[in-house]
């Protein structure tokens, strides 16, 4: 089990990465927390039904009698993250008498993370919450950090909060239930941070072969949390513009998500292809050398796995939507690589530069 320390402004809290943790664990952490007279467990209900029963069968043998779970589910897929949904939520805990002394626990995957965070935000003006993640992706990436929010139409996480968990405890055995599409999908956050500040996670088959020795997912995991919590510690509030880093792909991806209606790419699969669209881009803008987005494509068409690129998919609606992105100031700010390992901010680019490289990236993918 290996244990990571978050330095937010509100105090230092633990990401804990190991096997089997999402029963005695959770418990423990559960204790260490003081009181508390209520749990609101926030999830989906094929998670439920994976994993649900043994989770609430260990807090039911080792907590309070008088505490027992909230459960509040709604349907999967980034669709769903929504103010609806939102509203359903606090409606559902309203009626069922949820205070300010209750536990939340964000129990899934990124959209869970993002939605359930908000949840403890906002409720009561804010309530305690654990992340308790199921997806590759947000356990190394998405669970870590305090964003929390949801999105309108055509405009991703554009409501939301920095709030910070007291917790995130990653269970790595739950992994397990994953599809291949879903692995591949978190892989590419996982190449992020090796993009932009450990080659050593570009190393290798590391694409699916990782996944078989846990150990080495053990690794995995924990390296790029300790990466994403270092930067958490010098830009919470995403300021000064090191947290900004880590947007890397993601304003290209989050406008080809959107402009698709969120339906035909997993979040991951759209910020690869948002990972090279930015070395294109910065290869035209003459700020990296040929071959920058040769080496994203090596690592990442492998995660893409034959997705069809179809006419959905429109250079100008990419740029609409990219334009009312919500990382915007001036204009449009790209996080681009000048190599490996060595990221930069560029404020408002050439569009026609911007243009050229989302349309060849989508020319050379409808080629496969």
């Amino acid at each position: 089990m290996q244990e990571i320390e978050v330095r937010a402004t509100r105090g230092p809290y633990k990401i804990v990465v190991g096997e089997s943790l999402y029963g005695k664990e959770l418990v423990q952490m559960l204790e260490k927390l003081g009181p508390y007279n209520q749990l609101v467990l926030v999830s989906h209900p094929r998670i439920l039904e994976l994993y649900g029963s043994d989770m609430l069968e260990s807090l039911n043998c080792h907590l309070d009698p008088g505490v027992k779970p909230v459960v509040f589910t709604f349907p999967e897929g980034e669709q769903n993250k929504n103010i609806s949904t939102l509203e359903q939520g606090y409606r559902y805990f309203l009626d069922n008498g949820v205070g300010r002394k209750a536990i939340l626990l964000a129990f899934g995957g990124g959209v869970v993370g993002d939605l359930g965070g908000y949840l403890a935000a906002s409720y009561l003006r804010g309530i305690r919450y654990i992340q308790l993640p199921t997806t590759l992706m947000a356990m190394v990436d998405s669970g870590i950090g305090g964003k929390v929010g949801v999105d309108l139409p055509g405009a991703k996480n554009a409501v939301g909060a920095f709030y910070q968990p007291e917790a995130v405890i990653s269970s790595i055995d739950v992994l397990k239930s994953l599809d291949l599409r879903e692995v591949k999908s978190g892989m590419a956050e996982v190449a992020k941070y090796g993009f932009l500040y450990d080659e050593r996670l570009l190393d290798g088959d590391w694409q699916l072969e990782s996944l078989a020795d846990i150990k080495n997912l053990e690794w995995l995991i924990s390296r790029c949390a300790d990466l994403k919590s270092m930067i958490v510690a010098i830009d919470e509030l995403d300021i000064n513009g090191e947290r900004a880093i880590l947007n890397y792909g993601h304003t290209f991806g989050h406008a080809l998500e959107s402009s698709t209606s969120y339906n035909l790419f997993r979040h991951g699969e759209a910020i690869a292809i948002g990972m090279m669209m930015a070395a294109k881009v910065a290869e035209l803008a003459h700020i990296a050398a040929l071959g920058l987005y040769q080496s994203h494509s090596r690592v990442l068409r492998p995660l893409l796995g034959g997705l069809s690129i179809s006419d959905e998919v429109d250079t100008e609606e990419i740029m609409k939507d990219m334009e009312r992105d919500k990382k915007r100031e001036a204009g449009l700010r790209f996080v681009l690589l000048k190599e490996i390992n060595q990221p930069c901010l560029v404020d408002s680019p050439s569009k026609e530069v911007v243009r050229s490289a989302i349309q060849e990236v989508i020319d050379d993918l409808k080629g496969d």
